[in-house]
Order: structure tokens, then C-alpha cells, then sequence
């Protein structure tokens, strides 16, 4: 059996040093490229209103929440028969998994009465300083206001104040979805209703 002899001239001895400092590197870096691939970013920029806002995975500041709930709302009131379905595609993408079942019949319900009855939807958000954010514990909800308008055939069938109460939750950020803030539930209340004054949109 042979043994394995190690040089014993300066130069061989160089060598080996070399070598094993080279292999001994090589592991650390590939050590160091594991961690960082597999670790959580810890602040993404996420598009806001008015400039890119920096957030931390699984929490969602105030103007984050804010701006979810008011793209929510004008998303979903803003259609007419050619952009209904579009939009509520979309909008299922941002619904927590708790709310799919209850999103997909509201889906369902509207897309049916806009085939049927050719009715368009027009939302107009009022100013953020009168919205409320409601924090109590894990649960956070955004109440914003505006002004639906429904319009049938062109013609303003109802125009009302509405109150939107939406509840937002942190999610899984993906490339489509930077922020992976999502709607777990939402509700509307009409505030002072009138009737329509035959106009057009």
C-alpha cells in the first residue's frame, strides 16, 4: 500500500498552502452565496401614490394599507361592460385566500347583471385625510369614502356616498406582486343615496 507523500521542498509546500487556501475559499464563498439566496429580503420598494415606499415582509404600514384599500375599491367600481372582467381578474390576484370563495360569487353575481343589464360603474375617492385606519391586534382595516356613480344605457341611474370598509393582510411577496399585501374581506355602505338624473357619463 502506497502512502501519500507530501512535498517537502519549499515550492511544493507553497503549493499546497495555495491549494488549500483556494479550496478552503471556494467553500466559504459558496457557503456565503447559499445564505444570502436563501434568505427573506428584508425591505422591498413597493409603488405608492405619490413615491416608491420601502417595506418589511409581513408588515404593512398605514400609507401601504391606505393605498391597497383605495386601488381595491376604484379597481372593483371603476368598470364599464368591455373592462369588468378584466378587472375583477386582477383584483382576484390580490384577495387573501380567506375571501377567494366570497370574492368569486360577488364576481360572478356582477359580471352577470353587467352582461344582462350593459351597467357601468364610476368611483370617485375622496381625500385621504378623511379615511380611517383601525388597528387591534392582527387586524388591520382601512374605511375610505367616495362618490359611485351607476349608470345604465349612459344614463345615471343612482349616484350615492358610499363607505368602504376594507380589510388588509400581509401576504407572500412575488415578482407580480411586490408588496404581497392582500384583501381578506371588505364591506360597502351606501351613506346619503339619490336618485338618477337621466346624464350621461
Amino acid at each position: 500500500m502506497r502512502r501519500l507523500e507530501l512535498p517537502r521542498t519549499p515550492v511544493g509546500i507553497a503549493y499546497v498552502l495555495a491549494l488549500a487556501g483556494t479550496a478552503l475559499t471556494s467553500i466559504l464563498l459558496a457557503g456565503a452565496l447559499w445564505a444570502r439566496a436563501s434568505t427573506k429580503p428584508t425591505v422591498v420598494l413597493a409603488g405608492g401614490h405619490d413615491a416608491p415606499r420601502p417595506v418589511t415582509p409581513g408588515v404593512v404600514p398605514d400609507t401601504l394599507a391606505a393605498d391597497v384599500a383605495r386601488d381595491f375599491v376604484v379597481t372593483l367600481e371603476n368598470y364599464v361592460p368591455a373592462t369588468v372582467e378584466k378587472n375583477l381578474a386582477f383584483l382576484e390576484t390580490r384577495v387573501a385566500p380567506e375571501g377567494v370563495h366570497g370574492f368569486a360569487r360577488l364576481a360572478a353575481n356582477l359580471k352577470k347583471l353587467v352582461k344582462e343589464s350593459k351597467q357601468a360603474s364610476q368611483f370617485l375617492a375622496e381625500d385621504p385625510s378623511s379615511w380611517k385606519i383601525i388597528r387591534d391586534g392582527a387586524r388591520l382595516e382601512v374605511i375610505l369614502h367616495g362618490t359611485r356613480r351607476i349608470f345604465v344605457e349612459n344614463a345615471l341611474l343612482e349616484e350615492a356616498r358610499v363607505a368602504y370598509r376594507v380589510a388588509i393582510t400581509p401576504g407572500e411577496p412575488t415578482r407580480n406582486h411586490p408588496t404581497g399585501i392582500q384583501v381578506s374581506g371588505f364591506s360597502v355602505r351606501v351613506e346619503q343615496p339619490e336618485k338618477g338624473h337621466g346624464k350621461n357619463p
